[in-house]
């Protein structure tokens, strides 16, 4: 007799796989719906002519909602530090792949990637 434990008998709910749901690639971009403090991984350059590269942030505000033929999406305010300063991006996380969420998977990818996590 084998005896399965409660996640295999009760049925999944929409939550269930919302939380299932992660990024498979760092270059392909993710809708998710983040709130205000949320922590986040964010593709953005040091400065003008620099070559961008992953750092962590934090989503501060809801700025829009775009409408476009892919779908509806919105528009974040991540707040992140370069060179010891607060500096703020706006980001479309569905239609820019620059912005991830702060999960296990995203951290794997980064370290496959080569990124100090």
């Amino acid at each position: 007799m084998r005896l399965r434990n409660w996640k295999e008998t009760a049925p999944y709910t929409i939550e269930d796989t919302l939380l299932d749901v992660q990024p498979h690639s760092l270059d392909e971009p993710f809708h998710w719906c983040p709130t205000g403090g949320t922590p986040v991984w964010v593709n953005v350059p040091d400065g003008d002519g620099c070559k961008p590269r992953w750092r962590k942030g934090v989503i501060t505000d809801e700025v829009e909602i775009v409408y476009t033929d892919k779908g509806i999406f919105r528009t974040f305010v991540v707040t992140t530090m370069i060179k010891r300063q607060a500096v703020n991006f706006t980001i479309t996380p569905g239609l820019q792949p620059t912005l991830k969420p702060d999960s296990p998977e995203v951290r794997e990818l980064l370290r496959v990637a080569g990124v100090h996590v």
